[in-house]
């Protein structure tokens, strides 16, 4: 039985520490990388059309989730999908941090890994402590990128040609994925759940208009020495710290939502299975990955990493947006056929981002929006009318 939401919450905190909070858990290997990508392959305005909805799109879930209780009854009737989304996310960081961290780093880039993985099973911080550690990571993070700085390793990349099949398909798959996947993430949530209702909008504004929108802007300074994976020896260890430093708390922050999540269902020893699975799915493709781009082995003129990491992407660009857009259509969860619109999308996410035919997004995301709006039509249809 679903537990009800606690009606006597503890004092809310105060929203700055929580605004750093997000944005330092938002961060990802998405922010620190996908951007050098999309630079590369489109220009700067790329990196404008990924940055605009990331920020607005997380920044919502302040004024959309309007009251604690709110947020509780979400994370309760999409658990399994909230929990998927946690070990998918700590999978995500263990991969590229296998792949990455070696290449920028050397043999000391193996340390980051193992880092992760003990901090996923052992989750040591807790509590408002989670916010001192954010704290702290931000300050890590404005030294390296002082030190980023002033050696060179910051500069504005030039814009090219951007053609508008591209620019539709890209606009349409970042609005769609940033706009929802948030509403997923177990460390959202904690902190809605731990700020008043008014402190919620001040937390998710200035966490992602202004602290997790500066880490951005860092990664769109790196994405010129990044591009070629070469960015020199003390500029690559800067990188490396960055990327280090911020996936090691990113799966902290979700492992311990993980952790919080499983003793309240009382599932501790399923969560560790599955967790020991994701992890495992993790190092083994960063490990891969690494040794591919090692022996110059590529797909369609990319790195067998980068491949991979796109595979990883479709998770938070089509499945994840996926479920939870058919979820609200249908007004429940609708697993079966989320998978069925998924399989069928995911040819042309393939041809957008991994083929680099970016214009066949456009008829991705149609699918998705289309298919939502036909299974919520025959949901309403099928309920019997109340005399």
């Amino acid at each position: 039985m679903r537990d009800s939401p606690d009606p006597s919450p503890s004092p809310p905190s105060h929203p700055i520490g929580w605004a750093v909070y997000l944005g330092m858990s938002w961060t990802w290997v998405i922010g620190m990388f996908l951007p050098v990508i999309l630079i590369r392959d489109y220009g700067v305005w790329a990196w404008v059309i990924f940055a605009i909805p990331n920020c607005l799109g997380a920044a919502a879930m302040g004024w959309v989730m309007r009251s604690r209780a709110q947020s509780i009854t979400f994370t309760q009737d999409h658990a399994i999908a909230c929990r998927v989304f946690s070990l998918v996310t700590i999978a995500f960081h263990l991969f590229v941090t296998s792949w990455l961290c070696p290449i920028l780093s050397g043999t000391a880039g193996w340390i980051v890994p193992a880092i992760l993985a003990q901090a996923a099973f052992t989750p040591l911080i807790k509590g408002r402590a989670q916010i001192t550690v954010s704290i702290i990571t931000l300050i890590v993070s404005i030294v390296i990128a002082i030190g980023l700085f002033t050696n060179g390793g910051l500069s504005i990349p030039a814009s090219q040609p951007f053609s508008a099949g591209s620019v539709i398909g890209l606009s349409m798959v970042c609005l769609l994925g940033f706009l929802l996947c948030p509403y997923l993430d177990l460390t959202f949530h904690r902190a809605r759940q731990t700020t008043s209702d008014a402190g919620a909008k001040v937390a998710f504004g200035i966490g992602f208009c202004v602290v997790f929108a500066s880490m951005i802007v860092l990664t769109l300074g790196y994405a010129g020495a990044m591009a070629n994976l070469m960015p020199g020896k003390i500029v690559g260890g800067l990188i490396f710290a960055q990327i280090s430093v911020q996936s090691v708390l990113t799966v902290i922050l979700h492992a311990r939502a993980l952790h919080d999540q499983a003793q309240a269902r009382d599932d501790a020893a399923d969560f560790r299975a599955t967790l020991g699975t994701a992890l495992g799915v993790g190092l083994l493709g960063g490990m891969g990955a690494y040794f591919a781009q090692s022996w110059s082995m590529q797909y369609a003129g990319l790195s067998i990493g980068e491949v991979i990491y796109s595979s990883f992407l479709a998770f938070y660009g089509l499945v994840s947006p996926a479920y939870l857009l058919i979820a609200i259509a249908c007004k429940s969860p609708r697993r079966g056929a989320t998978a069925i619109v998924v399989l069928i999308a995911l040819p042309m996410y393939w041809l957008a981002f991994v083929e680099r035919q970016m214009p066949y997004a456009i008829a991705g995301v149609a699918v998705v929006l289309i298919a939502a709006i036909l299974l919520g039509t025959a949901s309403r249809r099928s309920k019997p009318i109340e005399a």
